[in-house]
C-alpha cells in the first residue's frame, strides 16, 4: 500500500494497482474567499487515479474549481464516491459536472472496489462522512473533520475494527471569538486529537486537514490561534507523523519524513501571507434582496408559525455604517448607523459577507467556518442559524415519499449517532470527563502563522 499526500485533507490511497483520491483541493481559495492553502498542492495524475471520494460540500473539501479544471477525458474514467445522504443534490451536481459514474456508499457497511480495496463510510453531523479503506491487511481510518463524541468513537471503532493509520484533524477550522479563541477551539482540537490516538491505539496517526490560513483583513487574526505541526509534535504521542504535500509512504518500507515535514510547514508558516483587504462592500439592497429571498425559502420549508418564533437580530455593516434588521417572521430592514442602533447589533460583519451569508443556501455555514465576523452575544443560540445549516445540508426533507425514504433511511443509519448527542446533552458521562482531561493536558503555548493584524475602525470602535 501505498499513501501520497496532496494538499490539506487530500490524499490518496494506492493498493495493487488501483488508487482513491479523497477531497482534492488543488489552488485557489474557499469559503468566500476566506481560506488559502499554506502549501502549494502536489500535482495529483489524473490518469492514475480510479476512486474520488468527497467527504462533504464545504469547499475545502467539494472544491469546484479543482474538479472543473479537469479535461472531459480526465472525468470520465473517474469513478466518484459520496455518502449516501438524505439529500441527492451533489452526486446530481458531480454528474452535472461530467462525472458520469456516481457511486452513493451506503452508510457504515463495507463495500468492496477494485484491486481488493473495501472501503466503509460514515456520517457525522447534518453533512459530514468519514470513511475507512481496507486493504493488504491493513485499515486506513480517515476522519478528516469529523466532529465526533467518544461515543460514536467508540461506536466507530467497533464496526471499523483495529485502525492502522488515523487520519485526523489537528487544529480548528470555524469562528473561535472575538478576536481571542473565547470558544477554546485551539485546546478542543488538541485534546481531540490526542483523545483519538490514546483511544483508537493507532500504528501511525498522520493529522491534516488543517493546511489552510485565513487570508481576509476580515479573519486574519484567527492565525494567532492555529495549532501549529510543531506543537503537534512537541506533544510526542505515539506514531505521529507528519506528510508534507508530494510526500509518499510505503507499507513495505514504513517510513516517513515527519521532521522534515513539520520543518517544511514551519517555514511556510513564517513565510509573509498575502491577506486580502475587506471584500468590496455590495449595496444595502441588494442584501436585502438576499435576505428576504432566503427567508421566505426558509419560512417555505419549515414553517411560517415555526420560524415566526425565532427572534429578530440585528447586524452592523461596518464598511457602510448601516445596520441591517433581520427578522426571520418577516422582512429585512436598514437602518442608519447611529450610535444605539450600532450598539444593538449582535453581529459586525463587512457588507459582502453579510450579503454571501444570504445569497447561497450554504451562505450562513461559510459565514460561521470563515469566521468573517464578530458576534457579541456568541453565548446565545441563533435559532436561525440552526434552520439554514439543516436548509442547505438537506439533510431532513420528507417532500415526497421518495425523500421521505431518503429521509428515513439516512437518519436510521445515524441512530447510535443520534442517540449518542442525546445522552451527551442530558446525561454528561465518562466520554465528557475524558475530553475535558485532554484539554487540561494540551494547554501549552500555541503557536500561529502571524502576528494580529491592524484591526477596522469598527473594531477599534467595538
Amino acid at each position: 500500500m501505498k499513501i501520497r499526500f496532496v494538499s490539506h485533507a487530500s490524499f490518496s490511497i494506492e493498493s495493487n494497482g488501483t488508487t482513491l483520491l479523497c477531497d482534492p483541493w488543488l489552488f485557489g481559495k474557499a469559503f468566500n474567499q476566506g481560506w488559502a492553502l499554506l502549501s502549494p498542492a502536489a500535482p495529483v495524475p489524473w490518469e492514475d487515479i480510479d476512486y474520488v471520494w468527497i467527504s462533504h460540500q464545504h469547499p475545502d473539501h467539494l472544491h469546484f474549481p479543482t474538479l472543473k479544471s479537469l479535461t472531459a477525458e480526465q472525468r470520465s474514467h473517474l469513478t466518484m464516491l459520496y455518502q449516501k445522504h438524505a439529500s441527492e443534490r451533489i452526486p446530481k451536481v458531480l454528474r452535472g459536472l461530467g462525472y458520469a459514474t456516481v457511486n452513493e456508499l451506503t452508510l457504515h457497511k463495507w463495500q468492496r472496489l477494485r484491486g481488493g480495496i473495501e472501503v466503509m463510510c460514515g456520517s457525522a453531523g447534518s453533512m459530514d462522512s468519514w470513511i475507512a479503506v481496507r486493504a493488504e491487511g491493513m485499515t486506513v481510518l480517515n476522519l478528516n473533520d469529523c466532529v465526533i463524541s467518544p461515543g460514536h468513537l467508540a461506536w466507530i471503532a467497533k464496526h471499523v475494527g483495529d485502525v492502522t493509520i488515523l487520519l485526523t484533524q489537528f487544529s480548528f477550522a470555524n469562528w473561535i471569538g472575538n478576536h481571542a479563541d473565547e470558544l477554546g477551539e485551539a485546546e478542543r482540537k488538541v485534546s481531540d486529537l490526542q483523545f483519538r490516538v490514546k483511544f483508537l491505539h493507532p500504528e501511525i496517526t498522520i493529522p491534516f486537514a488543517s493546511f489552510i490560513y485565513f487570508c481576509n483583513q476580515e479573519n486574519s487574526w484567527m492565525n494567532t490561534f492555529s495549532i501549529s505541526p510543531q506543537r503537534i509534535a512537541e506533544l510526542n504521542l505515539p506514531g505521529v507523523n507528519f506528510m508534507y504535500p508530494g510526500d509518499e509512504w510505503d507499507s513495505h518500507e514504513r517510513r516517513f519524513n515527519s521532521e522534515d515535514a513539520v520543518l517544511r510547514y514551519m517555514t511556510d508558516l513564517a513565510m509573509p501571507k498575502v491577506i486580502d483587504p475587506t471584500p468590496a462592500s455590495v449595496p444595502v439592497a441588494t442584501i436585502e434582496q438576499s435576505v428576504n429571498r432566503t427567508l421566505r425559502a426558509v419560512r417555505g420549508r419549515f414553517g411560517r408559525f415555526l420560524i415566526g418564533k425565532i427572534q429578530p437580530f440585528s447586524i452592523y455593516l461596518h464598511d457602510c455604517n448601516q445596520v441591517l434588521v433581520v427578522d426571520p417572521a418577516g422582512v429585512c430592514q436598514i437602518l442608519a448607523g447611529t450610535e444605539d442602533t450600532v450598539a444593538a447589533a449582535r453581529y459586525i460583519m463587512c457588507s459582502q459577507v453579510a450579503w454571501y451569508a444570504f445569497a447561497y443556501s450554504w451562505g450562513w455555514g461559510a459565514l460561521e467556518v470563515s469566521g468573517m465576523y464578530l458576534d457579541r452575544d456568541y453565548r446565545a443560540t441563533n435559532r436561525l442559524a440552526f434552520y439554514l445549516n439543516l436548509l442547505s445540508t438537506e439533510c431532513v426533507r420528507f417532500d415526497n415519499a421518495h425523500q421521505t425514504l431518503r429521509t428515513m433511511e439516512f437518519l436510521w443509519a445515524k441512530r447510535h449517532e443520534v442517540w449518542d448527542r442525546v445522552l451527551q446533552k442530558w446525561f454528561p458521562g465518562p466520554g465528557e470527563s475524558r475530553a475535558a482531561e485532554g484539554r487540561q493536558m494540551a494547554p501549552a503555548t500555541l503557536t500561529g502563522a502571524e502576528g494580529r493584524p491592524k484591526g477596522s475602525d469598527c473594531r477599534a470602535r467595538t
